[in-house]
Parts: structure tokens; sequence; C-alpha cells
């Protein structure tokens, strides 16, 4: 059972070990994690996502419809489909930074005074015994529901 647990004042996402298996692409743009039972959990960004990896660094701007929709962008991300997050850390100001084994980090906070990004525990429409866990990341602080 997937539970919220905290680093300080910092909130640790219950995602660490789990796999990416998927970009959600119909309304905002997300991750699809899958754990070792089988329960998916859901990330969706909202603003602007830092990437930091062998390539260096670069920002792909928020994913709401309009500017920045940057569908046709998560192709440069393609090649994380496949392996595991080593950290998922959601820090008191709002800010969420996701470690994959392989060292890439991504990294989204607000830049517009509005949520950032949101998780949930279990994907929604999903049937799992895992108590639903909601977090958002908004204008320096967290909202969490769970």
């Amino acid at each position: 059972m997937k539970t919220l647990s905290y680093s300080g004042r910092n909130l640790l996402l219950p995602l660490a070990g789990d796999t990416l298996i998927a970009f959600q692409e119909t309304g905002l743009t997300g991750m699809v994690f899958e754990d070792t039972e089988s329960v998916r959990s859901l990330i969706q960004f909202e603003d602007e996502l830092q990437i930091t990896d062998l390539y260096g660094s670069r920002t792909l701007h928020g994913t709401k419809p309009g500017d920045g929709f940057w569908h046709a962008e998560l192709e440069r991300l393609n090649y994380l489909i496949g392996f595991r997050l080593a950290s998922a850390v959601a820090r008191n100001d709002g800010c969420l930074t996701l470690e994959f084994e392989t060292g890439v980090r991504l990294e989204v906070q607000s830049t517009t005074g509005y949520e950032a990004w949101h998780f949930q525990c279990p994907l929604p429409q999903t049937s799992t015994k895992q108590h639903p866990i909601s977090v958002y990341g908004d204008h320096g602080k967290l909202i969490i529901s769970s």
C-alpha cells in the first residue's frame, strides 16, 4: 500500500522504484508510472518542465492548451519509458523533482502563480485496494488530499 512520507519539510511521493510506462496525452500532459504490484500512478504537468540529462539542461513550456502546449515535444522524453524513478520529491514550496535511475532529472514549479503539477495514485478510473492519494504543487505550497 502506497503512503506519503516526509523528509524534513519535503514530501516524498510513493513513486521510488516505479517504472515510467506511458505518457498521457489527453487533457493535461502526464506521465504514467507502475509499481511491481501493477498499481498505476499519474503525474500531470501544467507548467514549465526543466529537464537535466546527458544532453544538458532545457525547459519545455507548460502543457495547457494554447501557447506552450508541448505534446509534440514529449517525443524527446520517450527514452525514459521503461526506466524506474529513484526519487520523487515534492518540496514544501510546491516544486516537484523527479529523478530517474539513469540520472535524468525533471523539475516543475509554478511560474504562473497557479498549480504546476498534479499527482494521483491510483490512476483515475482503475480499481485497486490502494487508498486514493492526491498531491498538487501550487505556487509556494503543496495541497494534499489522501
